[in-house]
C-alpha cells in the first residue's frame, strides 16, 4: 500500500513538471502586426517595414486626447539580405515579440518588383510555419509601401485592413499570399495582383489628405515581373474571366448614344471548352452572370417584354465585346492569368508535355473566343423613365 502511495505521488509530480509550459509568452509581451511592407533600398538590400497596432488605443482615444494626435498603430523599419534578416532587425527594436499570424496584408511597391526578383521574396511566407498564407498581397503603385503602412484611413482604424476590406466588400477575392504562390509555380497559370495607388483627396472643409484606394491590376509573369496593367475596369473583367469574382457593376451606352443602362450583376461564373474540332490551340470562354437593372436613362419603357429581351441582347453583345478586349489585350502581354494552360493541361495531357515550356509566349498564340450568358432577372420596381 506504501509502495502504491509513492509511486502514485511520483508519477503525478512527473505529470505536472512535464506539462509546464517553459517558453509561454502573456498577450501583453506581444507585438500584434496586422499589415507588412517591403520596398527596394538602393545598396542591393530590401526595407521591411511592419505596421504594428497599439492595443491601448484601438478603442479610440482617451479623454483630453484628439483623435488627430494619436495613431492606433505606429510602423517599424529595417533593411537586411532577405526578409529574415530585416525582420531580426526590427525584433532588436522592439521590447516584445513580433507576431505576424494574424497579419492581414502585405504591401510591396511597385519599384520593387521592377528593380528585384520578387519571387525570392514568398520563401519564407512558405516555409515559415508562423505565417498563415492568409494574407492578401497588393502593390503599390507611384509610392513606397511603407508610406501606405503610415496613411491613416477616415473608417478603418489601419491602412491593411481598410484595403482588405475595400477589395472584398467589392467582391474581389482570391489574392491571398497562399493563392499567389500556386500561381507562382504553376505552368500554366499566372498572377493577377491589386494595384493601390497613394492619392491625395479632399476629403474634408479645406483639408487634403492622401487616401490609399484600388486603382487596377498588375498581370505578373511567372518570375513576378510586371508586364502591364489594367484599369479598375479592365481588371474586373480579368478577374470575372479567371473565375475569382463574385458580383460587379456595370454601365453601358444604349445605342446611338440614347442615355444609358446600369445593371449589378450577381453568380459570376466562367467555364473553358475547346472550339468545335476539339482543336487545342482555340479554347472558349464562356461567362454567366445574372443582371439586375438599377438605372435607366434611356427611353426604353422596361415594363415591356421586347424592350426586355432587346436589352438582355445588347448587354451580352456589350459585355462580349468589352472581355475580348481585355482577353486580346492580356494575350499580347503572353502571362496567362485565366488558367488556360491548366485547362489544357487536364484535357490534352500528351499535348501539353511539348508546350509546357515558355508558355507565355505560346500563350499569345492560342486564340481564345470569349461568349456571354447574362441573364436580365430584374428592371427593378418602374417601368418607364420618370419625366
Amino acid at each position: 500500500m506504501i509502495r502504491f502511495v509513492l509511486l502514485t505521488c511520483v508519477s503525478l509530480l512527473l505529470v505536472m513538471s512535464a506539462s509546464g509550459c517553459t517558453d509561454f509568452i502573456e498577450p501583453n509581451q506581444l507585438a500584434f502586426v496586422l499589415g507588412s511592407a517591403i520596398d527596394h533600398a538602393e545598396d542591393g538590400t530590401i526595407e521591411m517595414s511592419y505596421q504594428i497596432v497599439i492595443p491601448s488605443l484601438q478603442g479610440g482615444p482617451s479623454k483630453g486626447e484628439s483623435s488627430g494626435d494619436s495613431a492606433p498603430f505606429f510602423v517599424m523599419s529595417a533593411k537586411g539580405k532577405d526578409v529574415f534578416e530585416a525582420t531580426q532587425k526590427i525584433q532588436l527594436k522592439m521590447s516584445r515579440r513580433l507576431l505576424t499570424s494574424h497579419r492581414v496584408l502585405i504591401a510591396i511597391s511597385e519599384e520593387f518588383f521592377n528593380k528585384n526578383d520578387a519571387s525570392k521574396l514568398f520563401d519564407k511566407l512558405s516555409r515559415d510555419p508562423a505565417n498563415n498564407l492568409r494574407d492578401i498581397i497588393i502593390m503599390i503603385k507611384g509610392g513606397s509601401a511603407k508610406e501606405f503602412l503610415m496613411i491613416k484611413h477616415p473608417l478603418e482604424q489601419l491602412s491593411s485592413i481598410a484595403a482588405g476590406k475595400e477589395l472584398d466588400i467589392n467582391g474581389l477575392k482570391g489574392f491571398s499570399s497562399r493563392e499567389l504562390i500556386i500561381d507562382s509555380l504553376s505552368r500554366g497559370i499566372r498572377p493577377l495582383m491589386p494595384i493601390i495607388q497613394i492619392e491625395d483627396k479632399k476629403l474634408s472643409g479645406k483639408k487634403t489628405s492622401p487616401i490609399a484606394a484600388l486603382s487596377g491590376f498588375a498581370v505578373l509573369n511567372d518570375r513576378l515581373k510586371v508586364k502591364g496593367l489594367l484599369d479598375n475596369n479592365e481588371g474586373s473583367a480579368a478577374i470575372w474571366m479567371q473565375g475569382k469574382g463574385t458580383f460587379q457593376g456595370v454601365t453601358m451606352p444604349w445605342k446611338n448614344g440614347q442615355g444609358t443602362l446600369s445593371f449589378r450583376l450577381t453568380r459570376l461564373e466562367r467555364k473553358l471548352r475547346s472550339a468545335p474540332g476539339n482543336d487545342p490551340g482555340h479554347i472558349v470562354l464562356m461567362v454567366k452572370a445574372q443582371a439586375y437593372l438599377l438605372e435607366n436613362t434611356t427611353p426604353l419603357d422596361m415594363s415591356e417584354v421586347k424592350n426586355m429581351l432587346e436589352v438582355q441582347k445588347h448587354i451580352n453583345e456589350q459585355i462580349q465585346k468589352d472581355l475580348q478586349l481585355t482577353m486580346d489585350k492580356i494575350r499580347q502581354w503572353g502571362p496567362d492569368v485565366f488558367g488556360i494552360g491548366e485547362f489544357l493541361h487536364r484535357q490534352y495531357p500528351y499535348w501539353w508535355k511539348s508546350q509546357k515550356d515558355d508558355w507565355d509566349e505560346k500563350f499569345k498564340t492560342i486564340d481564345v473566343t470569349v461568349k456571354a450568358n447574362v441573364r436580365l432577372r430584374s428592371t427593378g420596381t418602374s417601368g418607364a423613365p420618370l419625366e
